[in-house]
């Protein structure tokens, strides 16, 4: 598999994480996102990420403070909708 992530609002506790079953779509996926997101944000836009990584933030779920509302999302579906 292969991983990216992204901050839709350029919050921390907020972070979705996409799965590819290729590399060739995740690298498309993240070109087509590099720019979404909050762009006053150092989170902005869609990053490669690994599978450590992934891991770590979709098991993630916040502090004593803060709710965390990460997600795991299936790319390769995202990635057949935006297409059509």
């Amino acid at each position: 598999m292969f991983y990216a992530k992204q901050s839709p609002r350029g919050f921390r506790n907020e972070i979705n994480v996409y799965t590819f079953s290729t590399k060739m779509a995740r690298d498309q996926w993240v070109d087509l996102h590099d720019d979404d997101g909050d762009c006053n944000s150092a989170l902005c836009g869609a990053r490669i990420c690994s599978a450590k990584e992934a891991k770590k933030i979709a098991r993630y779920r916040g502090d004593a403070l803060t709710c965390s509302y990460n997600s795991c999302i299936d790319g390769d579906r995202r990635l057949a909708a935006e297409a059509s």
